[in-house]
Parts: C-alpha cells; structure tokens; sequence
C-alpha cells in the first residue's frame, strides 16, 4: 500500500528531524533545508527531473552531486537518501513537516495577520512580537493578508487560534447587540 503524501511527508520530516537532532545541526538543517525549499519553488523543474522516471540513478546522482555542493555533508546525506528512496515528489511536503518540528522543538509559532491594507515590516514584526510574548512563544512568524472586508483591524490566524480584532467583528457584535 503506498503512502499518503501528508505520511510520507510526516515520516521522511521526522527522520530527517532526529537524524539532525541526533548530529546536532537542528539549526544548521533547518537553515539550509529553508535555502532548498526557495530555490526548489523557484525552480520546480529541479524536483521534477529528479523525480522523473525515465531517467537513470547514475543521471540523477550526477545531477545532485553538482547541485549540493554548497550544503553541508549533513545535507547532502539527506538528500542522497531521499534520492535512493525515490522521494524527491515530496521534498517540499517533507521539508514544510522538518520546518514543523524545529518549530514546534522550539517554541516558534506561524501564522497570517490579515488586515484591510498591507502592514509594512515594521508593523508585522511588533504585531508578532506582541502575540509571542502574549502566549509564551520565542518567536512568531507572520504573514501579511489584504482583505479589504474586514475594513480595519486585524484578524490573527496562528496554530489554529483566530483573534478577530477586525472592524468588521465588532460592528457585527454592536448589531447583534441592538438587534435583541
């Protein structure tokens, strides 16, 4: 029976996690595990050619081999590994479940603050620095939404929490309020 992606994703992520706690290069993995996963969306055809069946094993070592020079021996373990096991289709799927783990290992949430107008950089970082402090996390990594409708205000989205503090929510709460 073949794996789900969402399984082949959780298992390959948590071997890959405790293989990098195991050595001691949590850090340094999920830096370049990052690094990979920007320049794979960037170029999809990498991960495309590598998962490519009509392609040889020797044609697809020769590739990687000129790919994962500039990443740590660690890495490029990794990568090997995932290569012999025919996995590179769900390389971004097992690298977003790795950047899961290191997150969760240490205390770092994610998350989308949607607003009615772009928050610049500034903003985003005090607004997430704000809601780690809040609720006891070293750090908060957030995106930014527009979304006109909520006409002011935020609305938080993190680790499956929603903080509405739109415009939008509270003229509905006034609402409800005068219509009883």
């Amino acid at each position: 029976m073949a794996l789900s992606r969402e399984e082949t994703a959780r298992r390959y992520g948590t071997a890959i996690f405790d293989f990098a706690k195991d050595s001691g290069k949590t850090e340094l993995m999920y830096s370049e595990l990052t690094e990979l996963k920007q320049a794979v969306q960037a170029e999809p055809r990498f991960v495309q050619v590598l998962s490519n069946p009509v392609l040889d094993a020797k044609q697809k070592k020769n590739l990687l081999t000129a790919v994962e020079q500039g990443f740590s021996a660690e890495l490029q373990e990794v990568l090997n590994f995932l290569l012999s096991y025919d996995r590179f289709d769900n390389l971004v799927d097992i690298i977003d479940y790795y950047i899961h783990l290191y997150n969760v290992a240490n205390h770092i949430g994610t998350g989308v603050a949607k607003t009615a107008v772009k928050l610049d950089e500034d903003q985003l970082q005090r607004l997430a620095d704000s809601y780690a402090k809040k609720y006891g996390l070293q750090a908060l990594h957030l995106e930014n939404e527009v979304d006109p409708e909520i006409i002011g205000g935020v609305v938080l989205e993190v680790e499956g929490r929603v903080i509405d503090g739109s415009v939008k929510h509270r003229l509905e709460k006034i609402r409800a309020v005068l219509t009883k």
